[in-house]
């Protein structure tokens, strides 16, 4: 391992293309390795990231562009979060500083961003699908150049790959597969196809056993031994290959050639297993084994805790200076977010709801789980990088008489859609999901939260809730499983949970029931009173305006719209009956056909019912028509006109 101090880049230095790895022998591409490594915790101790995943593929990608010629070639990352050292390499390295800052670099692989990127990539399992279309597109071209799909073990359990996998077999086009086997995705890999990558990697191990019986068993052949004896060494060898699988056994099966296991970081290695497919003319796979957090100790001991950080969160610290973004405040005790609050509920629910069982897709650490898998492990369900085997298990099981909670982030629930329909809706299964990561989040256009109230929201018998607080989500969860009648989503955000101390027994709410959290009185009597509807995390951001509300406009109130569907309809109708009011709805979520929708769909039927009463006007603020890129939270909300200030620029603007 190296030392932590100013990196020494002078290999890196001179690579500003691809083209420059062609002239370096294995050695220097070996240092080369460790320069990369070097740089890349230097720059992730300024920006943060998706650190142990990047320093374990550093030899793979040196050898995919030392064999290959991108962006003649195709070269498809899955993920894409460890697609930083093909960065570097691809002429994006003196801005490098700027990775998952706002208007910076993406923190995954984007087109947007360089040719050598042949597709955006943040959702797992999708390469190979990507690789088998790319090919049949190459070959009615009548192209040449290579296709090779980058995926790692976690990836392989998901659906798509499988299916991908599954076809690429049938139809034996020219796909080069890179398995990328470091034993984990954002958690550790569950399954059996996780199962059979350890038995293969197994065989690695069985190699060097073999070759250490094979030479005791020629320098024996020196001395005189009794027929016991060799019977013996001859028993001792078969049991050892007895005991491994032969590598690649179902890859093979299913018609698509394996080559490996391989040591990932002997970038000699990992070239000659390159260039040993790289003229092939059938589907190959090639095997490589890596260690995430290769050459930073803290992240090899700890790759779960490393898989992302923050800035300034290494240990041990760089010796070398550097200018901070932020003043760096003094330690103080994490507070705690809403996948924290939602997790420990779930663990206190676990002893009042016997028949309650947890499952996530993969995401046990993200979403908080990991503790309620270990209190119980009977009852917690890691279906790795699977979002519609885990919706339609879940599905299941409410059939049969548990009580399902799917944890999930907002972005892989997009994946389920159909087995939400499907497998919950139609039978209003009592499936509860916890919808984590919902609204704007750091990490860009694939892992933007802002879509689910809306996909959610067209789907009959589906209840939509959303917490303003700790309390609050406690309660909606616990009502939830209390109430049991059928799919309930509740939304929260990947921020620190509001009033998340001293929290309160749980209870039963009537979570379609919105209440006024404030009102100022009027102290500009000509205007209009002006009604927020804020949805979810939206009820924080409306409170930090009032004050500057209250110079600018009438009487304000504050309702904490708890419940996206149903909409509180006695309390909407008395709101719609005042003519002179302005209501405006609020929601970290897309405007087409989101909770500011729901309000307009209402009122248009109010009118419908009573033509000839006037109503209020109803105004809706949300995320536009397009994607978000990535940044701060705090920077996304105001550039999507979410924030405190724009609350009071849009208030002012219709006229309050």
């Amino acid at each position: 391992m190296y030392t932590l101090s100013k990196p020494t880049t002078c290999f890196l230095d001179a690579i500003t293309s691809p083209q420059e790895l062609k002239r370096l022998s294995g050695r220097e591409l070996q240092d080369l390795a460790a320069e990369v490594r070097q740089e890349i915790v230097a720059n992730l101790s300024k920006t943060g990231g998706h650190l142990s995943s990047n320093l374990g593929i550093v030899e793979i990608t040196l050898a995919l562009h030392k064999v290959f010629e991108s962006p003649k070639d195709t070269l498809l990352w899955d993920v894409g979060h460890q697609g930083y050292v093909h960065k570097m390499l691809t002429g994006r390295r003196s801005h490098f500083k700027t990775l998952r800052q706002y208007k910076g670099l993406s923190g995954f692989v984007t087109p947007v961003e360089s040719d050598h990127d042949a597709f955006i990539a943040g959702h797992s399992s999708t390469s190979i699908s990507l690789a088998v279309g790319m090919a049949i597109a190459r070959d009615h071209l009548k192209k040449t150049n290579k296709v090779v799909a980058v995926i790692g073990d976690g990836g392989l359990t998901g659906g798509m790959a499988l299916e991908a996998i599954n076809h690429l077999g049938h139809i034996q086009r020219d796909v080069i597969i890179v398995l990328n086997d470091n034993e984990m995705s954002i958690s550790e890999n569950l399954g059996g196809i996780a199962q059979y990558m350890k038995r293969i990697k197994e065989t690695f191990f069985y190699k060097d056993i073999k070759s250490k019986l094979d030479l005791i068993e020629d320098r024996l052949d020196q001395v005189q031994l009794t027929p016991a004896v060799w019977e013996m060494i001859l028993s001792v060898k078969k049991q050892a290959k007895e005991k491994f699988d032969t590598p690649g056994i179902v890859f093979e099966k299913l018609g698509i050639n394996y080559s490996g296991p391989i040591d990932g970081h002997d970038v000699a290695a990992v070239i000659a297993a390159f260039n040993a497919v790289k003229d092939k003319s059938t589907p190959q796979l090639v095997h490589i084994i890596t260690r995430k957090g290769k050459g930073y100790e803290p992240a090899e001991r700890d790759s779960i805790k490393y898989h992302g950080v923050s800035a300034f969160s290494l240990e041990p610290p760089l010796t070398e200076k550097f200018e901070p973004v932020q003043p760096v405040q003094p330690i103080k005790a994490k507070a705690k977010t809403y996948s924290d609050i939602f997790s420990e509920a779930l663990i206190e629910l676990a002893e009042l709801e016997p028949n309650m069982v947890a499952i996530t897709p993969a995401t046990a650490e993200g979403s908080g789980l990991v503790r309620f898998g270990k209190i119980y492990p009977e009852r917690f369900f890691d279906v790795a990088i699977c979002e519609q085997h885990a919706v339609t298990m879940a599905a299941g099981m409410a059939k049969a008489g548990l009580k399902p909670v799917v944890s999930i982030y907002s972005t892989f629930l997009q994946r389920a859609l159909d087995q939400v329909i499907h497998d919950v809706a139609i039978l209003k299964m009592p499936v509860v999901f916890g919808i984590d990561r919902g609204g704007l989040v750091e990490d860009g256009e694939t892992h933007q939260g802002v879509f689910d109230i809306a996909m959610l929201r067209a789907i009959p018998n589906f209840m939509l809730l959303a917490p303003r607080n700790a309390t609050e989500l406690r309660n909606m969860l616990y009502s939830a499983l209390k109430k049991n009648e059928g799919p309930v989503a509740i939304r929260f955000p990947r921020e620190k949970a509001v009033e998340a101390e001293n929290l309160e027994p749980f209870a039963l709410v009537d979570y379609t029931k919105w209440q006024t959290v404030q009102t100022i009185n009027a102290h500009n009597a000509d205007k209009p009173p002006v009604v927020l509807l804020a949805y979810g995390a939206m009820v924080a951001t409306a409170q930090s305006a009032m004050p500057a509300l209250e110079k600018v406009a009438g009487q304000v109130t504050l309702i904490n719209a708890s419940s996206a569907k149903p909409l509180d309809a006695a309390l909407l109708r008395d709101l719609l009956a005042d003519s002179h009011a302005k209501i405006i709805t609020l929601e970290e979520g897309c405007l087409s056909g989101g909770f500011g929708a729901a309000v307009l769909e209402f009122a248009s039927a109010e009118k419908m019912r009573h033509p000839q009463n006037k109503q209020a006007d109803v105004f809706c603020m949300g995320i536009a028509d397009h994607f978000v890129e990535h940044g701060a939270r705090s920077i996304l909300l105001n550039e999507n006109a979410l924030s405190a200030e724009k609350i009071v620029e849009f208030v002012k603007k219709v006229g309050a």
